[in-house]
């Protein structure tokens, strides 16, 4: 099912690419090498036969055309050959790349893959030029007296295509074939979608103005300047990508294309092809590098949250605190308002490790966190000094107030054990408050230090 796909889309592909020629051999958008592309990536080497004979069955409808009909069977012999080995050879390089990075490739979308995709695709598509211009020269089957400036047309024609459909093929290449034998690219898959009325209002606006912008064009008699004015289609598209779907985002790109081009098609934009194309590259990177931003951004918010927090417990971490009650305590003493700080050592920790393990030792810290951020305020927080201590920061409180939160978490730690190993967990605290003329944090730490030591004393006492 997959082989007679790829020839229909290669071929079918190949003559609309005819349609949009302009320049010998140079299409404004080759989508014939998406599908190669898409092929070598989805299905491996098996994909070699059918474009095979999709290449010799173009390379025929090329020489035939040429010839008015009268096919030159020694040119159309080598021809066939030499732009099958070519066009197949240049696109399995970026193709086969992808296909063995695409099982590590992360769940989400990331910069790596699409700078992969971005960069193969154009080596693969450069290759595919210059090879095949010099091949095809060397043939007969291509007489041009400036060679660069047809493999430059060259090259940005199929990778104007291969940017914007290769991906969208691959996925229906996939939904065909099943899992069986067909590579996924999990950044670049749909999941599960709809078009909704918010997307479908959206994609209706991307392409209203795209259509508008070209009849302008036409309109006005081949305007370039106008043709500058499909910046505004790219922002509108970068608008669809960071507020709907992967999906949504993929079906604009691929009608932004499908009506550039068809429009093309419809009047000779002659020099002006190259602004098209800049145009519908320009959207799908912009598409591809910003559906990645969010990855980025969650990066960077896990990277912060380590720097931050904790790892095992998930409170702040001593830097972390040290800079925000900083930022606090100077607050609060321009508003003259009051502050306090707790202070909190898990008791027995070293016996509960020896007798249950570090892990029980581990389980009775992060439930001495979770219990005691329950009691917290919005704007309390609270860090990991060191192996079993801990600090509250409470902006606002007095010292009564300070009282009935650590009041609260000694109730909230006795209501009930740690489960599975069915423990209590219990903990000393020290109080300090902020004095009149203000206080330095070492020093409430200190005193809260302190606090916590004599209730812990005084504790022990009482349980003797």
């Amino acid at each position: 099912m997959l082989h007679p796909l790829l020839l229909a889309l290669w071929l079918g592909s190949f003559l609309l690419a005819a349609a949009l020629e302009h320049a010998p051999h140079a299409s404004l958008w080759f989508p014939p090498a998406a599908v190669t592309f898409a092929g070598l990536f989805s299905i491996g080497w098996r994909a070699v036969p059918a474009v095979f004979v999709a290449c010799v069955l173009g390379t025929w409808l090329t020489e035939s055309g040429n010839s008015e009909g009268e096919v030159r069977l020694g040119v159309f012999a080598v021809s066939s050959l030499v732009f099958a080995v070519i066009h197949i050879g240049a696109y399995a390089l970026p193709a086969m790349v992808l296909r063995r990075l695409a099982p590590s490739a992360p769940a989400e979308l990331t910069m790596r893959p699409v700078s992969q995709f971005l960069l193969l695709g154009a080596l693969g598509a450069l290759l595919a030029a210059v090879l095949g211009t010099f091949g095809l020269s060397r043939t007969d089957l291509l007489d041009a007296p400036d060679l660069f400036e047809i493999a430059s047309a060259w090259w940005i024609g199929d990778y104007a295509a291969l940017v914007t459909l290769a991906p969208f093929l691959a996925l229906v290449l996939r939904k065909v074939g099943g899992d069986a034998g067909v590579r996924r690219f999990p950044p670049f898959e749909w999941g599960e979608w709809r078009l909704g009325r918010s997307a479908a209002s959206k994609l209706a606006l991307l392409f209203a103005v795209t259509l508008a912008i070209l009849l302008g064009y036409l309109e006005l008699s081949n305007s370039r300047a106008l043709l500058v004015v499909l910046v505004l289609p790219v922002v509108l598209q970068l608008w669809i990508v960071h507020t709907e779907s992967l999906a949504s985002s993929q079906l604009g790109l691929l009608g932004f294309s499908l009506l550039t081009v068809g429009a093309a098609a419809g009047f000779d934009v002659g020099d002006d092809a190259l602004v098209l194309q800049f145009a519908a590259i320009s959207l799908a990177a912009n598409t591809y590098l910003s559906l990645a931003a969010p990855a980025l951004y969650a990066a960077n918010e896990r990277l912060r949250n380590q720097v931050s927090h904790d790892g095992l417990t998930g409170a702040l971490s001593r830097t972390h605190f040290e800079d925000r009650v900083a930022i606090e305590l100077a607050r609060a003493l321009r508003r003259s308002q009051p502050a306090a700080i707790v202070m909190l050592d898990l008791d027995g920790l070293k016996a509960l490790n020896d007798t249950h393990g570090h892990a029980a030792g581990d389980l009775a810290l992060r439930e001495l966190v979770v219990r005691s951020k329950a009691c917290l305020g919005p704007d309390d927080f609270m860090a990991r000094l060191s192996g079993d201590e801990f600090a509250l920061f409470l902006p606002g409180a007095d010292a009564a107030r300070a009282g009935h939160v650590v009041a609260t978490i000694r109730q909230r730690l006795a209501a009930e054990p740690v489960q599975p190993l069915g423990f209590h967990v219990a903990a000393s605290f020290g109080i300090a408050t902020t004095s009149g003329d203000g206080a330095s944090l070492s020093q409430l730490l200190q005193a809260a230090d302190g606090a916590m030591y004599a209730d812990k004393r005084a504790r022990r006492i009482q349980n003797e």
